[in-house]
C-alpha cells in the first residue's frame, strides 16, 4: 500500500464509525453443546469443530456480566460466528481497515488491534452509548484468510444472552435478524490517494472532492488508523458480498 499508517496513530478526539452489515456464518445455542463446554465454564471447548481452531477462554465472563448486566452462564447464550471486517477493502461507507493496522500489536491495549473486539459488548442497531443495554458479549476474535474471496477477514465469536432478550435471541436463531455491523473508534483517517492524514478543517483535494471520487484510476476512500473496536451489533439484512465464508461449524 506504501502508506505509513502507524505514525500519528493516536488522536485525542477519535471518531466513531460503523460498518456495512454482514451475515453470520453459523449460529448455535450454547445449551445444546454442553459436551463442548468445560464443567468449570472457564473455557469453550470447541477447538475440534470451530473455524477458530482453539478453545476459548471465557473465565472473564462473570465479571463482564456484572458490567453489562448479562448472564454469567455460558449456556444462556446464542453464539454466532461473524466475519465482521473485510481487511484492506473499503466498505460501503468508503472506509477501510488495513492489514498493517489491525495486525499491529498496540501497547495501549496490550494485544493486536483486531483483538480489541474481545470482551466488548454485543448490541442491537448500534445502541451502544449505555453498556447496560448490551445484549451479550464478544467472546473471541481472530484473523483468517478466505481463499474464495482472496481476502483477510476479522471473525468474531459473539454471544447474545437469551435470558436478557429472548425475542432477539429467537430472531437471530430463526434468521429474522441475520446482519451484523461493527462499531469502532478511529483516531485518524488517511487519504487512499495521497496518503495525507485527514484534517476536517483543511482536507486534501481528494477527500474534499468526496469519497468515491477517482483520481488517476485510484478510488478515494478513508484508511482507518488508531483503531479501537468497541462493539458489534445485530442489524438488518447484510450487504457485504464477501460475507460468505468457506469454513463451517459441524
Amino acid at each position: 500500500m506504501g502508506l505509513d499508517i502507524l505514525s500519528g496513530r493516536y488522536n485525542a478526539n477519535p471518531r466513531l464509525v460503523n460498518s456495512a452489515a454482514v451475515r453470520a456464518d453459523r449460529t448455535i445455542e450454547a445449551h445444546s453443546f454442553r459436551n463442548d463446554i468445560a464443567k468449570s465454564q472457564n473455557r469453550l471447548m470447541i477447538a475440534a469443530t470451530s473455524p477458530f481452531k482453539r478453545d476459548i477462554d471465557i473465565s472473564w465472563l462473570p465479571v463482564a456480566a456484572e458490567t453489562y448486566q448479562i448472564s454469567s452462564d455460558i449456556k444462556d447464550y446464542v453464539i454466532v460466528d461473524v466475519p465482521a471486517v473485510t481487511i484492506d477493502i473499503p466498505n460501503r461507507n468508503l472506509q477501510a481497515f488495513p492489514f498493517e493496522e489491525v495486525s499491529y500489536f498496540d501497547p495501549m491495549y496490550g494485544r493486536q488491534v483486531f483483538q480489541s473486539f474481545i470482551g466488548k459488548p454485543s448490541h442491537v442497531d448500534h445502541q451502544n452509548k449505555d453498556p447496560l443495554k448490551a445484549k451479550g458479549v464478544i467472546f473471541d476474535a481472530t484473523m483468517q484468510f478466505v481463499p474464495k474471496w482472496n481476502v483477510w477477514k476479522i471473525r468474531l465469536l459473539q454471544g447474545f444472552d437469551r435470558s436478557k432478550d429472548n425475542m432477539l435471541a429467537s430472531q437471530i436463531l430463526n434468521g429474522q435478524r441475520c446482519g451484523y455491523s461493527m462499531g469502532a473508534l478511529v483516531s485518524n483517517f488517511i487519504c487512499s490517494v495521497c496518503g495525507t492524514i485527514e484534517n476536517q478543517y483543511s482536507p486534501c483535494a481528494h477527500i474534499k472532492a468526496g469519497k468515491g471520487s477517482v483520481f488517476n484510476d485510484r478510488l478515494t476512500y478513508e484508511i482507518c488508523c488508531g483503531v479501537n473496536y468497541v462493539e458489534n451489533s445485530s442489524v438488518a439484512e447484510p450487504a457485504d458480498p464477501t460475507a460468505e465464508s468457506d469454513s463451517y461449524w459441524s
